[in-house]
C-alpha cells in the first residue's frame, strides 16, 4: 500500500508541475517574429514585411494578373485593411 501512495503522490506532483507550466506559458505572451517570410501557391506570392517597429504588412502578388496588393492587420479592429494596390503591367 505504501508503494501505491508514493506513486499517486508522484503523479500528482508531476500533474501540478505540468499545470503550472501551462499557466505560465499561457499568460506570458511571446513576440512573433514572422516578418520576411515568403510563400507561393499557384500564381500567388505572399511576402510579409516590417513596416514600423510595431506593425507588419503583407504583400500579395497575383502573377497571372500581374497585380500586387499591400495589406496590414489592424489589431484594435481585428480586420485586414488594404493599403494600396498596383498594376505591375504599368510599372514594368
Amino acid at each position: 500500500m505504501h508503494k501505491d501512495q508514493f506513486t499517486i503522490g508522484l503523479l500528482s506532483i508531476t500533474g501540478l508541475i505540468l499545470l503550472i507550466a501551462v499557466i505560465v506559458t499561457t499568460f506570458s505572451p511571446q513576440p512573433s517574429y514572422g516578418f520576411g517570410q515568403v510563400d507561393r501557391g499557384g500564381d500567388y506570392i505572399m511576402v510579409t514585411g516590417q513596416f514600423t517597429q510595431n506593425s507588419e504588412v503583407v504583400y500579395i502578388t497575383d502573377a497571372a494578373a500581374q497585380r500586387i496588393i499591400m495589406y496590414s492587420y489592424e489589431a484594435t479592429q481585428k480586420v485586414l485593411v488594404m493599403w494600396d494596390g498596383e498594376d505591375l503591367k504599368k510599372r514594368f
